[in-house]
């Protein structure tokens, strides 16, 4: 037991636990804290203008890490402006650990706000240290809370009085255990007799099988199956995306993906929801006679929207392999045969997507503004292979998956749920993750604008990320969603809108603003313009802001 006051136990408990970045932006309630961090210089603070850049800055840096990323924020104000992406960061199960000050316990008559209570619908474990002797327990079981399955994010608020008060504490860090959770030997067999009956499977892969360590194990199950693989919520790398079998997202509201679940008399799900969308479709998304088997460590959500065959709670990872482990043991070669002439079939399939996307660039070379598609192309052609993505344009997915293959882990990561304003904050933990690397984020103008103050932390800081800003002056993934509202909800496919609240009429100028930052601003508005943009700040050791002018049209 050491003597010592609150604030040190906390450094000491972050020292221990193997904390080297907080994110965060700090009022008087956190002074104690900026005190002590005077003392740990192997400790490093990233001030942010802005809570949302400093939560997308650690859900980044966890994610590649694969460490708990840790947040410091202002009492109530502060922990407020976070909660726009942290609902986010819950969702999707990235580890945080999110903390904020908070008033002596003791002003009471006074008045104080309960951060714990108005933390706890986004985090996994919420609570508020009020005595110094707490710091080594909260802190050890908060780390242990975010990164055992399903992660999360958890806060811990900290009264004025523990940080500065004295005790006697132990620092002990938590225990950094990953937990693999067996299947049962029964639904081993299930899953093999399912998949070996199956005559059209498909595999639908999300991010918790890449989190989780199973994407060979899945590209393995999947060769001998001759299955088709979708993504589905698919977020960073969870298969190759250049491998034959791989067919891009699957979403429920392109025909394509419709007619390939109608078809299919096997689902395989692993690692991901079934299904999710925003719009609400009634009955099954898939065929009665259709077999799901759903893989997932998170047991909430096995059969949580979709009758469930077979579920297994399960490491992905382990089960996979067990899976192709049996596989290899029982297919005959009648079986092997079908599936490799499945799989060929898939290749065909995946060859003639490739094709249909070369010819709608080939039609769209040299519009004005900028086509989409053939502005992601010329800049995938410009990048270095070992290029590492953060994908903050939610309606341009689609072209950066036909121009781009993702085939290593971590290679790629994209913001999760329904917020935007995630990529200024995200490349530069990213970034902070990978400081060797090339580092390019891509978003859209309107998710940029969310988190603008970011640039000057990316400058302060001086972490040279190259931001891609499709700007088409508009939130255009509000448009697409009023089309499929206007087709699927009201079902008046010929009603127009005028989308209200949805064009930017005033131009924003995003390489003036990097400039007013101390970042480079360059700003292009022809195909031609790309290849000198991209050289410049492939050479540049500042952060570099690419204001691309696209078209935006539906």
């Amino acid at each position: 037991m050491v003597k010592m006051q609150g604030k040190y136990a906390l450094m000491e408990m972050l020292r221990a636990e193997g904390v080297t970045h907080i994110f965060g932006n700090p009022g008087t309630s956190e002074a104690a804290i900026m005190d002590a961090l005077q003392d740990y210089q192997d400790i490093q603070y990233y001030l942010v203008l802005q809570e949302s850049v400093a939560i997308g800055m650690a859900d980044a840096y966890a994610r590649s890490t694969g460490e708990v990323g840790f947040v410091n924020l202002h009492i109530d104000n502060g922990l407020g402006n976070a909660f726009a992406l942290l609902i986010d960061s819950k969702n999707s199960g990235t580890p945080l650990v999110i903390t904020a000050g908070n008033k002596d316990v003791r002003k009471v008559s006074e008045g104080r706000s309960d951060l714990a209570r108005m933390a706890e619908p986004f985090c996994k474990w919420s609570v508020e240290i009020t005595h110094p002797e707490q710091y080594p327990s909260v802190i050890r079981r908060a780390f242990n809370e975010a990164r055992t399955p399903p992660t999360g994010p958890v806060f811990i608020s900290f009264s004025a009085n523990s940080l500065d008060d004295e005790a006697d504490v132990e620092i002990i860090p938590s225990n950094k255990l990953r937990l693999n959770i067996l299947p049962s030997s029964e639904d081993i067999s299930n899953a093999v007799d399912f998949l070996i009956d199956a005559n059209d499977p498909i595999m639908i892969v999300g991010d918790r099988l890449g989190q989780y360590g199973g994407i060979d194990q899945a590209v393995r199950v999947a060769e001998k199956i001759g299955a088709k693989v979708f993504g589905h919520v698919s977020n960073q790398v969870n298969f190759p995306t250049g491998h034959e079998q791989y067919l891009g997202e699957i979403s429920l509201r392109q025909k394509a993906s419709r007619d390939s679940l109608n078809q299919s008399d096997l689902v395989f799900a692993i690692g991901c929801p079934v299904f999710s969308d925003f719009f609400y479709q009634s009955g099954s998304v898939i065929k009665d006679e259709t077999k799901l088997i759903h893989l997932d460590i998170n047991g909430f959500e096995i059969g949580k929207s979709e009758p469930t065959d077979l579920g297994i709670l399960a490491s992905p990872g382990i089960a996979l392999n067990m899976i192709a482990d049996r596989l290899d043991e029982l297919m005959n070669g009648i079986q092997i045969e079908s599936a490799v002439s499945r799989s060929n079939n898939v290749a065909q399939i995946s060859s003639g997507i490739k094709k249909a996307f070369e010819n709608t660039i080939d039609s769209q070379k040299g519009a004005n503004p900028m086509s989409p598609a053939s502005m992601f192309n010329i800049l995938a052609s410009r990048l270095p292979d070992d290029v590492l993505i953060f994908n903050d344009s939610i309606s341009n997915r689609p072209n950066l998956s036909n121009t781009m293959k993702f085939n290593e882990p971590g290679s790629m990561f994209a913001n999760r749920g329904g917020s935007i304003g995630w990529g200024i904050g995200a490349g530069m933990g990213l970034k902070l993750a990978n400081r060797e690397k090339t580092v390019v984020t891509i978003l859209g103008d309107g998710s940029a604008m969310m988190s603008v103050q970011g640039l000057w932390t990316a400058v302060d800081s001086k972490i040279p990320v190259i931001y891609v800003i499709c700007n088409n002056s508009s939130y255009r993934i509000l448009k697409l969603n009023m089309e499929v509202y206007l087709k699927t909800v009201l079902k008046q496919p010929e009603r127009k809108s005028d989308y209200i609240g949805m064009d930017f009429r005033t131009p924003l100028d995003f390489a003036s603003l990097a400039n007013s930052f101390g970042a480079k601003g360059i700003r292009v508005t022809r195909e031609d313009e790309i290849p000198g943009a991209i050289t410049s700040a492939l050479k540049s050791d500042i952060p570099v802001v690419i204001d691309m002018i696209i078209d935006g049209s539906i």
